[in-house]
């Protein structure tokens, strides 16, 4: 009998005395706590409170999208001053105070998402029962908008994991799927199904009015590291002295969220709960108009923003269902893959029997380590891998929607391949070509319909990358783009639009990048010192890291491709060509600017002869400076010429906007996210100061650094790339 009724939620009562509260935010697909579901909670607490006969209060959500997925970003993005965020850090924790400190024991119910503040509200609750999904996550993500825990986080999840665990949770964000929950003690109960919960509920729902409400007396001490750990002021101390030098040695520059989460932690423990949720409000204050929150709140809101159609767009737009990939290899089979997962009907064509076959197996692995790590089910797994015809003919691509070529990079076999796709297939199939570097106009050439012809540059692995640049030609349709807009997006990516030149935006702007790099080891920097300055910049991997990852052979190839574009300003590092030739290919041949065994990997100090071989003309100037100083040139020098090229980009309308670029440079290579972009950076610092730097580097280092047209120009008039 529905006892309560508000526009987010409602409340059924039943004769035994057990409430239960259902979350459903109308027009969303998934629960999010938007200023009236908090509202409408606060009501619903004050009506339970003031409930006479009620044993217990249960808590779930009616959509079977999952059970809260954290507060609404958008709201971060409206707060103007530390106030505002101090007050709904605030609002929160009094809420969940409410709801820990209800009469009755309460009990929430959890499937699919549980994050941030959804996972807050469950921790209010005395127990909780998780579904076991493959979508079923909890955890405090907040740390990656640069933010922490505001509502109650910071403290009871120690009080409820222990502390070395909460802390896993927190700083490294660590997401816990159903068992792991139960394993680690943030469940009480496990269903193996929706099937399964009911039996599972009525169990707990015999024994919770009885066992009452749950003490939170301080750390849970379940098992004997923590007893060991945990059980003593010093104990304690010595993990939060571990965590903070780990803290200081690994997290990026100029990013103050995991201290701030740390130190309301530490607060909670040394000084009680109350004095430990005041420290969290004063570390929301702080955070949420630091730089670092302001840039990944605001990459957030866009990258959901570019997930959704254009208004324009919204009639309908045939769908790709029928998909075509030529090649098997690591790019091909990570496309199919993900495409079968998708929903859509596969075939993959290799030259061969022996190259499909690899092919197949590389598949099969894909899918078996996504099963592993419980990111599909099994019936997922047999339905998509089933949806995969390999073949060494062209039987079927007259059926097809889509072609995507996913070849050798070389422009006579692409152009051989797409001579053969407009013969093979019907004459509304979209070929698309997956070049990471190579002129699609130049395919479009000699064909009868080249308006069908489209760039689709997938990054690797292509079922962890989430951005794909959707690349137009000269003869590229609109309708073409707007169709293969949609795929992308249906497969679960978010597309940028960009024009067909060389390089694209992405690898135009890293080839600078990683040329530098290079240039940098020739002068006597450490391997190490290079990496780890990018690595503390804010990049996931450093740029030698990523040019043995993608091969020396594929950057050589990538860096010729880009001379025309380049000009005169720099040339490919001979680095690149010595070490292809020599066979220091990287990753793929073991050795490269690292050694490597397994996941592991070491300085390969025996290339370095090979990189050196030549002493650049300044190298006496960069030697005379002090360590610190010339480490922080040598940072100023990579960061700079993304920054310039990415500007050069703008000019050149290779995208529609900055914001694009900015997206394209995070999501396609992991760029700073908390400095939002190289675009957004130069804001950040000042567009004259960046353009002055580069202009004083270029006189020191070369015509590689001189600033370009649209940096001098936005320099001189005083214009940000932001207009807002």
């Amino acid at each position: 009998m529905a006892v309560f009724q508000a526009e987010t939620l409602s409340i059924d009562s039943d004769d035994t005395g057990i409430a239960l509260l259902k979350l459903d935010l109308p027009g969303r697909s998934v629960n999010v706590l938007t200023p009236q579901l908090l509202t409408d909670l606060d009501a619903a607490l004050d009506y339970l409170a003031r409930g006479t006969g009620l044993r217990l209060l249960v808590i779930r959500s009616s959509k079977t999208s999952g059970f809260l997925a954290g507060a609404d970003i958008a709201e971060f993005a409206k707060i103007r001053t530390s106030a505002e965020a101090a007050a709904l850090s605030a609002r929160g924790q009094q809420l969940f105070n409410k709801l820990e400190l209800l009469p009755m024991p309460s009990l929430a119910i959890i499937h699919g998402p549980c994050l941030g503040g959804g996972l807050e509200l469950a921790l209010a609750c005395d127990y909780r029962l998780v579904i076991d999904r493959p979508n079923t996550q909890l955890g405090l993500p907040e740390i990656e908008l640069g933010l922490l825990p505001g509502w109650g986080g910071t403290q009871r999840l120690p009080r409820v994991l222990g502390l070395e665990r909460a802390l896993q949770v927190i700083l490294a964000r660590k997401r816990l799927g159903a068992r792991e929950a139960l394993h680690w003690g943030l469940a009480d109960a496990l269903a193996a199904s929706e099937s399964a919960q009911r039996e599972v509920l009525q169990e707990l729902l015999s024994r919770l009015p009885q066992r009452g409400k749950r003490a939170r007396l301080g750390l849970p001490l379940s098992t004997w590291r923590q007893k060991i750990l945990e059980s003593t002021g010093l104990g304690q101390s010595i993990l939060l002295r571990t965590t903070r030098r780990l803290l200081r040695r690994r997290t990026w520059d100029d990013f103050p969220a995991p201290e701030e989460a740390l130190a309301a932690v530490e607060t909670g423990l040394d000084q009680g709960m109350t004095a430990g949720l005041a420290r969290e409000r004063e570390g929301a204050s702080r955070l949420a108009l630091s730089p670092a929150s302001r840039n990944l709140v605001g990459l957030f809101l866009l990258r959901e923003q570019s997930r959704k159609l254009p208004s324009e767009w919204q009639q309908p737009i045939r769908p790709l269902k029928r998909v075509g990939i030529i090649g098997a290899g690591t790019m091909g089979a990570g496309i199919a893959q993900l495409a079968a997962l998708r929903g859509c009907e596969v075939i993959i064509k290799e030259i061969n029997d022996d190259a499909l076959g690899k092919g197949i197996i590389t598949i099969e692995n894909l899918f078996r380590k996504a099963l592993e790590k419980g990111a599909i089910t099994m019936e997922e797994y047999t339905r998509a891998f089933n949806a995969i015809k390999g073949r060494i003919d062209w039987q079927g691509f007259e059926t097809l929607d889509v072609v995507v070529e996913a070849a050798v990079e070389n422009l006579e076999i692409k152009k051989k391949i797409f001579a053969d796709l407009e013969k093979r297939t019907n004459e509304s199939t979209i070929l698309a070509t997956n070049t990471s570097s190579l002129s699609v106009a130049e395919l479009q050439k000699g064909m009868q319909h080249p308006e069908r012809v489209a760039g689709l540059h997938f990054f690797n692995p292509v079922h962890k990358m989430p951005l794909i640049e959707v690349i137009r030609a000269p003869h590229t349709s609109e309708e073409t783009m707007r169709v293969l807009t949609q795929w992308a997006l249906a497969l679960g990516k978010t597309p940028v639009r960009v024009k067909d030149a060389p390089g694209f935006v992405v690898n135009r702007v890293l080839m600078p990048y990683m040329n530098e790099a290079v240039q940098l080891v020739a002068e006597g920097l450490g391997v190490d010192q290079v990496d780890g300055l990018m690595r503390r910049f804010g990049m996931p991997m450093g740029p030698l890291e990523v040019l043995d990852q993608i091969g020396l052979d594929v950057a050589a190839h990538v860096a010729d491709s880009m001379l025309p574009v380049f000009g005169e300003r720099f040339a490919p590092n001979a680095a690149f060509r010595r070490m292809s030739e020599s066979g220091w290919l990287g990753q793929k041949k073991g050795a490269g600017f690292y050694r490597h065994r397994g996941p592991k990997h070491w300085v390969n100090r025996d290339v370095l002869p090979l990189l050196r071989a030549e002493a650049p003309a300044h190298l006496a100037l960069v030697k005379s400076l002090p360590l610190a100083a010339r480490l922080q040139q040598a940072r100023e020098r990579m960061v700079l010429l993304m920054v310039n090229e990415a500007a050069a980009c703008l000019g050149e309308q290779l995208t529609e906007s900055a914001v694009l670029i900015d997206l394209a440079l995070v999501l396609g290579t992991g760029w700073a996210p908390h400095r939002g972009g190289p675009l957004r950076y130069a804001d950040d610092r000042g567009v004259k100061e960046i353009a002055d730097t580069l202009s004083a580097l270029a006189g020191r280092f070369g015509p590689q650094f001189q600033p370009c047209a649209e940096l001098q120009r936005r320099a001189q008039e005083k214009r940000p790339f932001y207009e807002h």
